[in-house]
């Protein structure tokens, strides 16, 4: 007997589907956008579906199609969305380029994703100038407004956007193609070495979605009609698909543009009626001290997702306290929604107190991704929540390589991808990121854990935010250095904190020092540059008179 096959219609996973589905099934849900100037705009998925066809045939009149490339320097705009669905839905993968780049890496990684196509903001077209003449595929420089706010290209022939859609029809036949044909290109952040592109598929994006709004994934709405907020930037992991999981569920969506500071948050939050937002912990942080500063509110809010570094104990408590949910999960550029902050049934309706501890780990791994923890040589290290090893994942849009650079494989061995993080896992399945393996502080021989040091010194009623690094030391090699932020108003007391510390962790843990800044360098999606402060404080203690 022949083996036997299913008999169900065999589709390409195509982002164009999910641009159809929501037009033709939630055609009137709204998407909210804030211009440059902080002018709202709101439309329809019907409306955003038919812009989105007059750019593909813009984008066919100008000779590209299946393969060719285009790239973007923008802003969370519904214009940027626009380009979300037309590009990849006509099959020209969309690179978005990290406005907050160097020049260096900006003109490499433009380079390297071989755009002929640079869609931009106007506020970004001094960024495009410093690259004239240094970015020789690149054969259309369009700015995403109306022809009479064109601003000074300066040597660069700016195109409106606008004007190329007002000279095409809405009508446009998606084509059908290979579902793992290239949809978005990201490129890694480039902090140990020159930027590495991540090449996303239609498939994997698909998949993405189908997981990011799944009952295992994106928290409920408990009380009325939903409405996402997408905080993290469209040119970091694709604003961590919330463009396409909005369309896909039928959600309204919120994307507030440019300016992101805890103020304007705030607002966009409370006048919009968000019920879930998806941001790092850093940006929320602000948030939460702005309102507490101005007695505010989050007007609708049910539920933050975050990503990157852990919230702190007091920061998910404060948010308890307020109604809203907080879920943690971890994921990077090579894969998107390793793991979901959704706890189990047996610990979701815990006391706080006792919920907490699973609340600061960093999720469980995603349906359909594997995640394991490996010793040096690779041998699989055991579930029991203490052993710490190299975290490795596997799984169906895991990142197997990079652009242009095959032989930079990102696997090891046995086929899983390398993380470049140091984990736990309990026997729930729990992951705890312990820390990246470049931000570990080895004194004395030993190693010790920046994470654990910066969780602890953030639960410190004064601290707004910290970080410890790792400092040259004359006897010890390197020695942590406690780094924090202070409420306003607050005056540094060294010795409670670092007391705080060391009734948590071993002696030899404790930082020799705390100092204080007024803020901290950060990237482009919140996280903290620990690189630069490295920089700055490489030599603290070896000054005279230092700890």
């Amino acid at each position: 007997m022949s083996h036997l096959m299913g008999l169900s219609m065999d589709l390409p996973l195509l982002i164009s589907a999910i641009n159809e589905h929501g037009a033709e099934a939630h055609g009137r849900t709204e998407i909210v956008s804030y211009d440059l100037a902080g002018q709202r705009h709101c439309y329809s998925f019907l409306d955003m579906n038919r812009r989105s066809k007059r750019l593909a045939n813009a984008l066919t009149a100008r000779g590209m199609g299946l393969g060719k490339r285009v790239a973007t320097l923008a802003w969370n705009t519904h214009r940027h969305m626009e380009i979300f669905y037309g590009a990849t839905g006509m099959g020209c993968p969309i690179h978005t380029v990290n406005p907050r780049l160097t020049t260096e890496h900006l003109e490499y990684i433009i380079n390297e994703g071989g755009a002929e196509v640079l869609f931009l903001d106007a506020d970004l077209v001094p960024r495009a100038v410093e690259l004239a003449g240094k970015l020789p595929q690149v054969r259309h420089f369009v700015v995403l407004e109306p022809r009479e706010n064109l601003p000074d290209g300066g040597p660069l022939a700016l195109e409106s956007y606008e004007d190329w859609l007002a000279a095409e029809p809405d009508q446009f036949q998606w084509p059908e193609f290979d579902e793992r044909s290239a949809s978005t290109i990201c490129f890694t952040s480039g902090t140990t070495g020159l930027p590495k592109g991540v090449v996303y598929s239609h498939r994997a994006t698909v998949l993405q979605t189908m997981t990011f709004t799944s009952m295992g994934w994106l928290p409920p709405t408990r009380r009325g009609k939903p409405v996402l907020l997408a905080v993290a930037p469209m040119f970091h992991s694709n604003a961590w698909n919330f463009p396409f999981g909005a369309l896909y569920a039928g959600v309204p969506l919120v994307l507030p543009g440019r300016n992101l500071s805890p103020g304007n948050l705030q607002r966009v939050i409370a006048d919009e009626g968000v019920t879930c937002a998806a941001m790092v912990p850093s940006i929320l942080t602000g948030i939460i001290e702005h309102i507490r500063a101005n007695e505010l509110d989050l007007g609708r809010l049910e539920s933050v997702v975050t990503s990157g570094a852990g919230a702190a104990p007091k920061l998910i408590a404060w948010l308890h306290d307020h109604g809203i949910a907080t879920t943690h999960s971890w994921g990077m550029t090579e894969c998107m929604f390793g793991t979901s902050g959704a706890l189990l049934s047996l610990h979701a309706d815990l006391p706080l107190e006792e919920r907490m501890p699973y609340l600061l780990k960093d999720g469980r791994q995603t349906a359909l991704t594997r995640i394991r923890i490996v010793d040096d040589e690779g041998n699989v290290l055991p579930r029991d929540g203490t052993t710490r090893g190299h975290l490795r994942v596997r799984g169906l849009w895991a990142a197997r390589g990079y652009l242009n650079h095959p032989e930079d494989c990102a696997l090891d061995s046995d086929g899983w991808l390398v993380t470049g993080d140091i984990a736990t896992i309990d026997p729930d399945g729990y992951l705890k990121i312990v820390d990246r393996d470049k931000d570990l502080i080895k004194s004395g021989g030993e190693w010790i854990s920046s994470s654990d040091l910066e969780k602890i010194a953030a639960s410190h009623p004064d601290v707004v935010q910290a970080a410890a690094i790792a400092v040259n030391h004359p006897k010890w090699q390197e020695r942590p250095l406690l780094i924090v932020q202070l409420r306003e108003g607050a005056v540094l007391d060294t010795r409670a904190i670092l007391e705080l510390i060391g009734a948590q962790v071993a002696k030899w843990w404790v930082p020799d020092d705390v100092v204080q800044i007024a803020a901290f360098p950060l990237s482009a999606t919140g996280k903290v540059r620990k690189m630069d402060l490295r920089e700055t404080y490489a030599d603290y203690y070896n000054q005279p008179g230092s700890a």
